[in-house]
């Protein structure tokens, strides 16, 4: 039978990990399209009828990582 403390030392690991892949990403995002992301944001909140249409010029204006 496993015991509760080897539980608890994979459980450790596993969420050092997330927060380490976490902190990673967000180092590794690209920051250009912040701006995108809030005008898309914006769009669809303000004119859900239209965001449709708008939002394929939006993805053009996105930078590839």
């Amino acid at each position: 039978m496993m015991s509760w403390e080897i539980l608890f030392g994979v459980g450790a690991l596993v969420l050092a990990g997330a927060l380490v892949y976490g902190v990673w990403r967000n180092q590794t995002r690209n920051r250009a399209n912040d701006a995108v992301t809030e005008s898309a944001t914006r769009e669809e909140y303000d004119r859900p009828e239209t965001y449709p249409e708008v939002r394929g010029e939006l993805e053009r204006r996105v930078k590839p990582q």
